[in-house]
């Protein structure tokens, strides 16, 4: 599947003149999907196994509060070293460069300042979480160490991307923290840490190696040396340094609260607190599966975007368009389809406390093939002079996010953020898909991507019916083999995608 998916990637972007990230793109999507694979095992078997709820949910709740504070704390720095790298590398040579110095040192400063506020903001947390997740409040300061650690990470890693160190920068973020959390978790099980305290602070440091390995190869690669002296280059565009990175910053600080505040608000508002906080956090983990594929082929198509852009090629950005949301499309509904086949089980397998995650996975599903079947609206808009529209329908959809989740957790409990999801993301993905349309007279759907969803649903309902087999693990595996096998074969028999189509042909060709 993997190698499918990377001769697909290679076929989707033959017409660029970046082989190098295309490249490094493809290697990438392999320690992505190492480290979803470990990081699985982490979620759906060891935590929930070996872990009360309420010490599943915390460690959840840590991750996604350190995220935010970690964007909060990284004040678009990342963006800022990647835009303006060229002016320094053009008009500086190595040694003189202080490009690293002045935004390392901008965000020690902004660590600096969280580390004196965070304090303060301990009561309203003992006011709003100490009720529902306590363990939350006994651990509160394990926030600072997994702040530190996220945020020089995410600026090391700018650099990484700088230096196209990309892959190392993968394997460090979405692979090694995933399997030092298992190296941890299994230190817990044998029985090596027999204090969840001392496991909970291990785990708020392991970003730790992570960012020593990284901060090493970008020393090592000398084109980033700590040059505390501040160069003319600094002094002349320092202002547009300043306000391209208060504008990146605010986007990006929108954008981590809207992936963490449901998280956030099942812990202070929901009846069972850290609980459904963990509950929660499995059904997000699986649907989260169905982004792999969509970043990475969002990667691969924004340079065409951005293309056929300049050159006003509106032919070019339909077909981009609609080819993005068919095998989009394609690929998120047999995803969410395996998913929805395994529920029953997968709760069998987790016990009655996670039942919910039925009801949540389909919610969110739904929300991520709508996202997912759209296209690459935001690439369209971010790119296009109408800019404004994606940062606008962003705050919006963070706003009606936030509102929605906390009404609507108060009344629905651990399902109201799904609910909340769901709805947000109709009327974000709609303003994009009408703007869009008015303003380009583009749109990205097609006769057939009705037929992939009815395709799905049919070869669904067919592996549904398959009784009952006597073992848990059985009932996993023959329903998804007939699933996939008459699911793939109906969409390739029919050439639903022709990029797909052309994928499996070249591998029948290379192995026959």
């Amino acid at each position: 599947m993997m190698r499918m998916y990377a001769v697909f990637l290679k076929r989707f972007t033959r017409n660029t003149r970046m082989a190098t990230i295309r490249r490094q793109s493809i290697m990438s999507v392999f320690f992505i999907y190492g480290g979803f694979l470990i990081g699985a095992v982490n979620v759906l078997y060891f935590f929930p196994r070996y872990f009360t709820p309420e010490q599943f949910g915390l460690t959840r709740l840590l991750l996604e509060l350190a995220l935010l504070l970690s964007t909060l704390c990284g004040v678009g720095m990342v963006p800022v070293s990647i835009k303006f790298f060229p002016f320094f590398k053009k008009y500086l040579p190595d040694k003189k460069n202080d490009l690293l110095f002045v935004t390392l040192s901008i965000t020690i400063a902004a660590l600096l300042i969280m580390m004196i506020a965070l304090p303060a903001l301990k009561p309203v947390v003992i006011r709003k979480f100490g009720y529902r997740s306590p363990l939350f409040v006994e651990y509160f300061d394990l926030l600072y160490p997994l702040t530190i650690g996220m945020t020089l990470f995410s600026l090391y890693e700018g650099y990484a991307w700088i230096t196209r160190k990309t892959v190392l920068s993968n394997f460090l973020k979405e692979f090694l923290f995933r399997f030092l959390t298992t190296v941890l978790i299994l230190a817990w099980v044998i029985g090596w840490i027999g204090d969840f305290s001392v496991f909970a602070r291990l785990f708020s440091w392991t970003y730790l190696p992570p960012l020593l390995l990284l901060v090493y190869y970008i020393t090592k690669s000398r084109e980033f040396p700590l040059n505390t002296e501040i160069s003319p280059v600094t002094k002349r565009i320092g202002g547009k340094m300043a306000g391209f990175g208060l504008a990146l910053f605010a986007s990006a600080a929108l954008n981590a609260l809207a992936k963490t505040n449901d998280s956030i608000i099942l812990a202070s508002q929901s009846t069972r607190g850290l609980t459904d906080t963990a509950v929660y956090n499995i059904a997000t983990y699986l649907i989260t599966l169905m982004e792999v594929p969509q970043r990475s082929l969002t990667s691969a198509a924004t340079p065409q975007i951005a293309i056929a852009w300049r050159e006003r090629n509106f032919a070019r950005l339909s077909s981009i368009y609609q080819k993005t949301a068919l095998n989009l499309l394609v690929i998120g509904m047999g995803l969410i389809s395996l998913i929805l086949l395994n529920v029953k089980e997968l709760i069998e397998f987790l016990g009655p406390t996670y039942a919910p995650i039925g009801v949540l996975i389909l919610i969110l599903g739904i929300a991520k093939i709508i996202d997912m079947g759209t296209g690459m609206n935001s690439q369209i808009l971010m790119l296009s002079k109408h800019w404004k529209i994606d940062l606008f329908s962003n705050m919006l959809f963070v706003v009606i996010s936030l509102v929605l989740n906390y009404f609507l957790t108060r009344k629905y409990g651990v399902e109201g953020p799904a609910y909340g999801t769901l709805i947000a993301i109709c009327f974000f993905n709609l303003i994009r898909f009408v703007a869009i349309w008015k303003i380009y007279n583009l749109q990205p759907f097609s006769l057939n991507n009705a037929k992939v969803i009815i395709i799905a649903l049919a070869c669904y309902f067919l592996a549904v019916l398959i009784p009952d087999l006597g073992n848990l693990y059985v009932n996993v595996a023959i329903p998804s083999l007939v699933f996939v096998l008459l699911y793939a074969i109906t969409i390739l028999k029919l050439n639903i995608s022709k990029d797909i189509s052309e994928v499996y042909q070249g591998l029948v060709k290379r192995f026959s």
